[in-house]
């Protein structure tokens, strides 16, 4: 296969990026590249031109080639994965059909994701089961420390896990395949959240095997803003129940049979595609966003933005003398780094407004900490220039 050109000049004029940012923050919320976008709206142009036989006949189909496309992707039958409009509504969703009761305990990290950890908190204070954190102190220095350390709070009361496959926060990348594998001799359940996984590290529903597993892919895939998907194991489905019932759902009630719209085989799919009136277009985005990175040749991308990344935590931890929070092999494109600020509010603004900087920053233990994202459009110039900055600030 012949690619197109991937250099860091060449990818750049493909995103809509402003060019006076140094834009080192893409897992926040992702960037769509131009072509991708242009398919984005040709979507929505055909809604818009005939919206009646979209929505109601045409645009369902659709839908099915897109989830298709991304069941090959990431290796699982597309009946089995449903479109969200990102992972913390998917968790949301997902809480009220676990079945939890007074007593149950579900278990976690303390480097889960806040937004996600909201909806985990409500339901256990509502339903009456233990939300349970297991706590990862930093820096982690091997995956056998992390096991031990999450499994230490497991009880017989463990109904189930609950796990980022890369940690938002502290960009690591945890052992979630022997996680997995732990939990099933448990009989523990498995609901991951890989939010920074598509289109960032490789994803093999099959071969990992979790019950449940949620990702977007407007972050590391591409996709137009709002494109996320849930996979649910299809003996565990049938239980399952939306937030917003609308006519896919119903077909098991007598009053609702005849009148449920059942525009798939799967009952998954049918209850939580159609949920009301709402644009499907960038659902619809996911087979050209995985085209357009294997036309890039993705995978070389990857290994590029890795190794960059690798290279900006040496320079930066050698600048400051601070520990790194984890081994090489725990980081993908993604990176979080102590710093020696006391104001983490003022830091991010200074470097923004002064220096056109984007990167998020948080406080760790007594430190300012920040964490870059690099992306194929970033260059070592980027780089560059955060760490001249970086140096004025010691």
């Amino acid at each position: 296969m012949i690619y197109m050109n991937n250099t860091p000049k060449s990818l750049r004029s493909q995103f809509l990026l402003d060019p006076d940012i140094v834009f080192l923050n893409h897992g926040s919320f992702g960037a769509c590249p131009k072509p991708i976008f242009d398919e984005y709206q040709r979507w929505q142009r055909k809604l818009e031109t005939r919206p009646v036989k979209f929505q109601t006949e045409e645009v369902f189909t659709h839908l099915e080639n897109s989830r298709r496309a991304l069941g090959e992707y990431i290796n699982c039958d597309k009946d089995d994965l449903a479109y969200f409009p990102n992972p913390t509504h998917t968790v949301s969703n997902l809480i009220p059909s676990l079945n939890l009761n007074e007593g149950d305990e579900v278990l976690t990290t303390d480097q889960e994701y806040g937004a996600c950890d909201r909806a985990w908190v409500y339901y256990a204070k509502k339903l009456g089961f233990k939300y349970i954190k297991s706590e990862i102190p930093l820096p982690i220095t091997s995956v056998e420390e992390f096991c031990q350390r999450f499994w230490s709070k497991a009880t017989p009361q463990t109904k189930y896990v609950y796990l980022s496959h890369i940690t938002s926060s502290t960009a690591l990348i945890l052992p979630i395949d022997k996680i997995v594998k732990e939990a099933k001799v448990r009989e523990i359940k498995t609901i991951i959240d890989g939010a920074h996984v598509p289109g960032h590290i490789p994803l093999d529903i099959k071969s990992m095997d979790p019950d449940y597993y949620t990702g977007a892919c407007h972050k590391w895939l591409c996709c137009p803003k709002g494109v996320s998907f849930l996979f649910v194991r299809k003996e565990l489905q049938e239980g399952m129940q939306p937030s917003v019932f609308s006519w896919g759902w119903g077909e098991e009630y007598d009053e609702f049979k005849a009148s449920t719209q059942l525009h798939s085989k799967s009952r998954f799919v049918n209850i939580f595609q159609w949920q009301g009136t709402r644009d499907m277009s960038a659902f619809l985005t996911v087979p050209a966003s995985i085209e357009f990175q294997d036309q890039y040749d993705w995978d070389s991308v990857r290994s590029r933005c890795g190794e960059m990344v690798l290279d900006a935590r040496n320079r930066i931890t050698e600048l400051t003398g601070l520990p790194k929070l984890c081994p090489d092999d725990w980081l993908g494109q993604m990176a979080t780094i102590l710093f020696p600020m006391d104001d983490t509010v003022a830091f991010k603004k200074q470097l923004y407004d002064d220096h056109q900087i984007e990167i998020p920053t948080m406080a760790h233990e007594g430190h300012t900490a920040f964490r870059i994202s690099i992306q194929g459009y970033n260059s070592d110039a980027d780089v560059n220039h955060l760490l001249h900055i970086l140096k004025n600030f010691i």
